[in-house]
């Protein structure tokens, strides 16, 4: 079928999915023009006239992306992205058919597409970009991914299918290596250099802490969270990159996160509306990128300062002068970043813990069990549960020595019980798994101006 035919399809599915209330259809014109032409997304990005830019990594791609889309527009580029949030190969090509004129032709200027670890050999096979960003790899889903090494894997297989410049976090070992299958020279590590907070004592998460060479145990200098920090192996096979961006000066608070970033003859002081380490790493990134395109530091360092919250990470609402945070949980070591950065600051916190095991949110959750919920018991929180595996989430903060204060497995009803029970003036941390966090912004959406939609 020709690819006049197959985007008009395309375009066609996306409009009636709208005209039924569905948004843009997400992944389902790409996955209709997929069987149509297998070959529809490549055709199709080879002609966004600057190229494109993949995102991935296990935590933080969302937020990445919005900072690198912002630096980005506000230096002139227009963009073809996954806004949608499906980020396997059928989202992204969804996003092209969107984006493209019926002859396949884009008046943007540069793809930029947020991209699921296990599908970044299909996604770099059809996009060829021209530069790839990889966050971090944890623990994730073990049912979906497997093991770590796999998921390094299907992102080395990814990179290694194109001549993309590379842009990889150095404090992680896992990360790091992936440099092996990138072409000579086409490699940029990211890091920081010091933090101003201390691992969590019960943070278990070392998911990557061996060397990637010899399979031996990583000395760490500094170790910030998880398996993330600055390591050497003892042997001497297998160290800390050192960084081409850094950032330095980290000074952390509940509301944003300051770091003086620098880069080869530029520096520059950014401030976040964004909270915790784990942002610093994913502005640090966007700003990799954005400096290698030549972009200023001043420039970069004002479009990171006015992003606001992604999607269900760290968006914070008002409801009747009471303050409600929204903070998407999917695996240990974000919800301990969660923990160290947010419930930790105060005592007596009202929290309402969402936990669901849909297909998207992973069917596992003995992931809960390397949670660090043992660090809440001296601060006295009233915790609820809610969500399809509210009792596993119960039993976990059993043994952790806290006790539920309600459990309630429907989320509107657990919602409703949540808001009406915060103090007047007070602040709740709503902490949802990505189904629940999806449900529970449709219920906010009917109380508050919160747009339903993903942006």
């Amino acid at each position: 079928m020709p690819v006049v035919a197959t985007i008009a399809i395309g375009k066609l599915i996306i409009f009636f999915s709208r005209l039924l209330g569905r948004g843009g259809g997400s992944a389902l014109p790409g996955l209709v023009a997929e069987r149509i032409d297998p070959q529809i997304g490549h055709k199709l990005a080879k002609n966004i006239p600057h190229g494109s830019i993949i995102v991935t990594g296990t935590n933080g791609k969302t937020t990445t992306s919005k900072m690198l889309a912002k630096i980005l527009t506000d230096g002139g580029e227009s963009l073809v992205v996954n806004t949608a949030g499906s980020n396997l190969s059928r989202g992204v090509v969804s996003a092209l058919i969107e984006h493209t004129g019926i002859g396949g032709k884009f008046r943007q200027t540069t793809g930029l597409f947020e991209v699921d670890e296990a599908a970044m050999p299909a996604v770099c096979a059809l996009v060829q970009p021209r530069a790839i960003v990889v966050l971090n790899i944890f623990r994730d889903q073990l049912d979906r991914y497997g093991e770590l090494d796999t998921t390094a894997k299907l992102i080395g297989k990814g990179i290694a299918s194109t001549e993309a410049t590379l842009f990889l976090n150095a404090d992680d070992p896992l990360v790091a290596s992936l440099a092996s299958f990138a072409k000579p020279d086409k490699t940029h590590n990211f890091g920081i250099d010091d933090a101003p907070a201390d691992k969590l004592s019960h943070d278990v998460t070392a998911d990557s802490h061996i060397c990637p060479e010899c399979g031996r145990s990583l000395i760490y200098t500094q170790n910030f969270y998880g398996h993330i920090g600055h390591y050497s192996c003892t042997e001497g096979h297998f160290d800390r990159p050192k960084p081409d961006y850094w950032a330095s000066g980290i000074k952390l608070s509940v509301q944003s996160a300051e770091a003086l970033i620098k880069a080869p003859k530029q520096e520059i002081p950014m401030t976040l509306q964004l909270p915790g380490l784990y942002n610093i790493y994913n502005a640090l990134a966007a700003a990799s990128v954005a400096f290698d395109a030549g972009l200023s530091a001043i420039a970069i360092s004002s479009s990171l300062g006015s992003v606001r919250a992604a999607f269900g990470r760290v968006e914070k609402i008002t409801i009747g002068g009471k303050e409600i945070y929204l903070l998407l949980v999917k695996n240990p070591t974000g919800f301990n970043q969660i923990i160290q950065t947010f419930l930790m600051q105060k005592q007596q916190q009202n929290i309402l813990l969402c936990i669901n095991d849909n297909f998207a949110d992973g069917r596992d959750v003995s992931w809960l069990w390397d949670v660090a919920f043992e660090e809440l018991v001296p601060h006295n929180h009233t915790i609820a549960v809610s969500g399809t595996r509210a009792s596993d989430m119960a039993l976990r903060l059993k043994y952790a020595g806290m006790a539920a204060a309600r459990s309630e497995v429907q989320l509107d009803e657990a919602l409703n019980q949540f808001i009406t029970q915060l103090p007047a003036g007070g602040t709740g941390y709503l902490i949802p798994t990505y189904t629940a966090m999806l449900a529970l912004r449709k219920h906010l959406s009917k109380m508050t101006e919160l747009p339903e939609v993903w942006r």
